[in-house]
């Protein structure tokens, strides 16, 4: 068996590859703070991720709890990071669903929305 020191170039090797680890490590959580940062969803999206009927997406938005804008052409997107905040903090709760479930949904979401990103690419 060999003794690995700090000069060994097994040692050097398994450095180097903690390093491209580390630099992909960071990248990857840039563009996850990029996503959550600049993401919107769409009314459709977010009442097929969280299970929620139209009047209760309406009802939030109604009383302020999540923000929101209007398109040009008048559809409404959601800022991710206000809906899962919301979610998180249970200033808006999923009926027939834990807190932690509603999570859940949402970070499948972004997820399967960055792989089909990449997988396009």
């Amino acid at each position: 068996m060999e003794v690995i020191t700090i000069e060994s170039s097994v040692f050097l090797s398994l450095k180097e590859q903690l390093n491209r680890i580390e630099g992909f490590v960071e990248r990857a959580s840039e563009v996850y703070q990029e996503v959550d940062d600049n993401l919107e969803m769409t009314s459709k999206e977010v009442m097929d991720t969280l299970k929620i009927s139209e009047s209760t997406l309406y009802r939030w938005r109604k009383k302020n709890l999540i923000r929101y804008r209007y398109t040009s052409s008048g559809d409404v997107r959601y800022m991710y990071n206000s809906l899962f905040t919301a979610i998180k903090c249970s200033q808006i709760k999923v009926s027939g669903i834990s807190k932690e479930e509603s999570m859940r949904s949402m970070n499948e979401y972004k997820d399967n929305l960055i792989l089909k990103s990449y997988i396009s690419k």
